[in-house]
């Protein structure tokens, strides 16, 4: 499955699928356990991908890759749910994982999959502290990652998994200081940490989709819409329900000024969360009030100011303490549109 995924990626973004590839978990089962708990992340399928990795980390207790992954669903189902994780939640994972990975680089400092283990775990720890709020945490966390990463390529390039990483610190890092950039001594690397997420698009294997799901945001954020769309297109023509990629084509669907296409994908995004058995009335919020503009811009008024109604008869103290502020300005917007309707 894995294979093919490859495959139909690299012919839709029309490279050369024979390129060779990121170099696999040994043993043989240990990859494909792990391939199968991906698979299940991106069906969103969180308690049984959780299950899977749990099962690792008792059939290979020598390795940090049960735990790592154990970590990855849980900011998985904290990014599709909007929800901020208690480090109490974490710090367990992290500990055991830390100890795995000490001793897999004391037994060997020039371990490649020991460094990439590390850089993994940097940023995983770099998330979790960015969104308790502590941003020179995080910042720091980005940056050992990166230099993790970087080791783990000098000791064994084909751990391509490592550009995703990467990438995505060189985009974001010359995107925040762009305004810098005339000054000798900061470089733009922008266009090199894409080069670089490209790379893992293709060839990684484990954190392909996460170099995909990078690719979608920086192209949206530097306006190149088709292309965000394009690669949104790659993961759903394999995994259409999944609600991340859902909403990164509905989102370029909706910049690219194409009304009947976004609206149809924001449908479709509604749909998903709505049958989903989590509430989710922040994206709900959020979908119903992009799809009804995109209605109003077809001339469909009924149909846009039925999904205003809705939106306009959310309780704010209904949502998450996190979530109020930003629930409150939208639920403010969708009352003036009804009004000026």
């Amino acid at each position: 499955m894995i294979h093919r995924i490859a495959l139909i990626a690299a012919v839709l973004l029309g490279v050369s699928p024979f390129l060779s590839g990121q170099r696999l978990l040994e043993p043989r089962e240990l990859h494909e356990r792990v391939a199968q708990g991906l698979n299940l992340i991106l069906l969103q399928e969180y308690a049984r991908a959780d299950s899977v990795f749990k099962d690792v980390t008792i059939r290979y207790p020598e390795t940090p890759v049960g735990y790592l992954f154990r970590i990855a669903v849980l900011q998985a189902k904290a990014l599709d749910y909007e929800e901020i994780l208690e480090q109490y939640e974490l710090e367990p994972l992290f500990v055991q994982a830390q100890t795995h990975i000490d001793e897999v680089l004391r037994l060997d400092s020039h371990d490649a999959w020991g460094h990439y283990f590390a850089g993994t775990l940097h940023i995983y720890d770099s998330f979790a502290r960015v969104q308790r709020g502590d941003w020179f945490g995080g910042v720091t966390k980005a940056l050992s990652a990166v230099s993790s990463f970087r080791n783990a390529l000098e000791y064994d390039s084909s751990l391509t998994d490592s550009y995703a990483g990467i990438g995505t610190y060189l985009y974001w890092k010359s995107k925040r200081t762009e305004f810098l950039h005339w000054l000798p001594f900061v470089s733009d690397d922008r266009e090199e940490g894409i080069q670089y997420l490209r790379r893992c698009a293709l060839r990684g294997e484990y954190n392909k989709y996460v170099a995909i799901n990078s690719l979608i945001i920086v192209f949206l954020e530097e306006g190149k819409y088709e292309e965000a769309n394009r690669y949104a297109d790659t993961v759903l023509g394999l995994y259409p329900r999944n609600r991340s990629f859902l909403w990164g084509k509905a989102t370029a669907l909706d910049r690219m000024g194409d009304p009947k296409r976004a609206a149809d994908a924001y449908k479709r995004l509604l749909n998903e969360i709505l049958s989903d058995s989590i509430a989710n009335r922040y994206n709900e919020l959020v979908c119903r009030l992009n799809l009804s503009k995109n209605l109003f811009h077809l001339g469909r008024l009924d149909e846009a100011e039925g999904h205003l109604k809705v939106v306009s008869a959310m309780n704010v103290n209904s949502f998450k303490r996190h979530l109020r502020s930003r629930a409150k300005l939208k639920i403010e917007e969708a009352q003036t549109l009804l009004q000026n309707r």
